[in-house]
């Protein structure tokens, strides 16, 4: 297994927030239908929102895999076109050179453990072979992500749920760097949590 050494950023990308057009109710004053009641502005933000999580994830979720390494399985995404793999170090470690990867629509890939990052950092690289056009989600450009941010996890849980969806925000960065977030990840979804996207 080649242990060439990763550094990785987190991963990110850019979900735009829907615009849900207010519509005025018939005879109701032009006043009062720019300036429509709180009630109805939480009911249009929760809208938007839940918009938001679907897009997301119809997005992100052609390029989440299930990773089955040996006895033991995790989750990962694609973040390049030709199979380059990110998932946690800890779904690899034990493994042998070449995994099966499982891929949204159903294929199985086999996929080689190509390395590892650095200074006991949980995360590691695969790649699939042969491939060019792989569904992707970008790498977040570095220094990029900020507290308060949305996160999104998708992972496979006890090797068995696929494509699961959970959600949160950056919480805190510690002192080197690494993100903190409180989004649920649910056993079994290693690799899925550094699926970070944020709102333009």
């Amino acid at each position: 297994m080649n242990t060439q050494l990763l550094r990785l950023a987190a991963i990110a990308t850019a979900a735009s927030l829907a615009v849900v057009p207010i519509k005025a109710i018939a005879g109701m004053a032009n006043k009062a239908a720019s300036h429509p009641p709180q009630s109805a502005k939480l009911t249009l933000a929760q809208n938007s929102e839940e918009q938001t999580r679907t897009r997301v994830y119809e997005k992100a979720n052609p390029a989440a895999v299930t990773i089955r390494a040996g006895n033991s399985s995790g989750s990962g995404f694609i973040v390049s076109r030709d199979g380059l793999i990110v998932t946690n170090a800890h779904v690899v470690e034990d493994a042998p050179a070449t995994v099966t990867v499982i891929l949204a629509d159903g294929r199985r890939l086999p996929a080689k453990v190509i390395g590892f990052g650095n200074k006991g950092l949980d995360l590691a690289a695969l790649k699939i072979p042969n491939q060019n056009n792989l569904p992707t989600v970008p790498l977040a450009p570095l220094n990029s992500v900020k507290v308060g941010q949305s996160v999104y996890a998708i992972g496979t849980p006890f090797g068995e749920y696929e494509h699961t969806f959970t959600t949160g925000v950056v919480s805190r960065f510690d002192r080197q760097g690494l993100i903190q977030h409180n989004a649920d990840i649910q056993q079994g979804n290693s690799g899925g949590r550094y699926l970070i996207l944020r709102h333009k």
